[in-house]
């Protein structure tokens, strides 16, 4: 019997390697998603810190200074909202170049199953070919 051998083998192994590489430039960008949101959660919790440590206090330069540090921070979120929208432009941009990846290898992958199936069905019908033949031959003598 012959071994199975598909034609675009190669042309698969390409595919799935791009495949791999767009998972994995997703997952940077998704990772990147991830490390602006938890800065925008630390400086949430910066600030509510803050708000709660002048709570009640009489000190005008303690006032004055929290609320310097408040629209400092409110600079660093507005700066990081900025960079999580771009982020994910860039998440969005990456997932796309995924699927159309997934696509072609899906594609490939269907024809070389269906390839397979008929190699299998083929050999099947070789086989009973051969077992027909030696049945045959032993009655014939």
């Amino acid at each position: 019997m012959k071994k199975f051998s598909f034609q675009l083998e190669d042309v698969l192994s390409i595919r799935k390697f791009q495949q791999e590489q767009a998972e994995i430039e997703l997952g940077i960008a998704l990772g990147e998603e991830q490390r602006i949101s938890n800065k925008l959660q630390m400086i949430a919790m910066q600030h509510a810190q803050c708000a709660k440590s002048i709570e009640g206090s009489v000190d005008f330069k303690e006032i004055l200074s929290a609320q310097q540090y408040f629209a400092m921070l409110e600079e660093q979120k507005n700066f990081l909202l900025e960079e999580l929208a771009k982020a994910k432009i860039v998440t969005e941009q990456k997932r796309k170049i995924l699927q159309e990846q997934m696509k072609k290898t899906a594609s490939l992958q269907k024809l070389r199953d269906k390839e397979l199936e008929n190699y299998k069905a083929e050999n099947i019908l070789e086989e009973e070919k051969i077992i027909d033949d030696i049945i045959t031959s032993r009655y014939r003598k």
